[in-house]
Formats: C-alpha cells, sequence, structure tokens
C-alpha cells in the first residue's frame, strides 16, 4: 500500500466488513472503535495475553516512575 492509497482509506473512515450483522453496525454507529475489535480477533489468545501483560508492564512503569518523583 503506498502513502497516497493509506491517506485515502484512512480519509475514508472504517468501513464495516461484509455481512456484518446488526449488533456488529450498531456498535458502530454508537461510536465503538471497531479496528480495536477487529485487531484483537485476528490474534491468536496466546498474542492477546501477550499485549495485555505489556500494557500492565508499561502501567507498572509508568507507576513505578511517579512513586519515585514523588507522585502518589
Amino acid at each position: 500500500m503506498t502513502e497516497d492509497d493509506l491517506i485515502k482509506e484512512l480519509d475514508r473512515g472504517y468501513v464495516c466488513p461484509p455481512g456484518s450483522g446488526p449488533a456488529w453496525r450498531a456498535a458502530h454507529d454508537a461510536g465503538i472503535d471497531m479496528t480495536q475489535i477487529e485487531h484483537a480477533l485476528a490474534l491468536t489468545p496466546e498474542q492477546r495475553l501477550a499485549e495485555h501483560q505489556q500494557v500492565i508492564d508499561f502501567l507498572l512503569t509508568i507507576m513505578g516512575a511517579g512513586l519515585t518523583n514523588g507522585s502518589k
């Protein structure tokens, strides 16, 4: 995909996949970021757990940095 193609796709916005049901469309219409759902569904359970652990590790690092710098 070229940079121009990517820009056109981003400008177009999210398009529900073919065959998406009414609940999927309702979630999109309600403002839910369906790209995040699609991303999670494309991962294996092990990959989802690894991403979750990365977020936990990041948050613990931030919390530790805050405590080191005098924040609570």
